[in-house]
């Protein structure tokens, strides 16, 4: 589903991503508001989100590369 509104207008994978970046800045700030979670968790939640966010901004910008190129 998400692939077809993708081919049209790329920025929606971006913004995406965009929404993935803000979620590794809010679970950083957790463990200063006082939040306790397993260090081996808090660093797979955080690598997670972090690898995530690069790949569809990274992807959402070949994208719109490439509808540009081609138009």
């Amino acid at each position: 589903m998400l692939l077809k509104y993708t081919e049209k207008d790329p920025r929606i994978i971006i913004k995406i991503g965009m929404v993935f970046i803000l979620l590794f800045f809010v679970v950083s700030v957790l463990p200063r508001l006082g939040v306790k979670m397993p260090e081996d968790l808090y660093d797979g939640v955080h690598g997670a989100l972090l690898g995530v966010s690069i790949g569809l901004l990274g992807w959402g910008t070949y994208l719109n590369g490439k509808r540009r190129r081609s138009s």
